[in-house]
């Protein structure tokens, strides 16, 4: 007798239906962020397409903890390109004028490039120059 865990995933198998048909395949992106040749403590980077190039994939992102970003599954990139933009904090929690910074200090104001990237995982670093300070 089959039970009805089985038959339920049998069905759904057989229907065609998949939990990964909802959206374009993405690639995940990894790499480090330094500043002043110094390792970003946290940040955040975000992925947004230019759609000025052409690119209409979706937007993704990660945080950035001791230098480093990778983002989840879904959250990466589909390829092509791509707005960068970083915000890096000095990573020491703080309070000013009665409002919690939780990552700290800005390092230098929200950085801006861009990059085309492939239709793979890739490794991908950036070096904030000092002039964003």
């Amino acid at each position: 007798m089959m039970s009805a865990a089985v038959l339920l995933l049998v069905t759904a198998t057989v229907s065609g239906c998949t939990p990964a048909e909802s959206g374009p395949e993405r690639f995940q992106v990894s790499g480090a962020v330094t500043y002043a040749g110094k390792p970003v403590p946290k940040g955040y980077i975000t992925f947004s397409p230019d759609s000025a190039q052409g690119n209409q994939g979706p937007g993704g992102g990660a945080a950035i903890e001791n230098g480093r970003y990778t983002t989840l599954p879904d959250k990466g990139v589909t390829g092509g390109p791509y707005l960068v933009r970083i915000s890096g904090y000095d990573g020491i929690a703080v309070t000013i004028s009665g409002e919690e910074l939780p990552d700290g200090q800005a390092l230098f104001n929200q950085y801006e490039t861009s990059v085309e990237f492939p239709r793979q995982n890739t490794e991908q670093d950036f070096e904030v120059p000092a002039a964003a300070g």
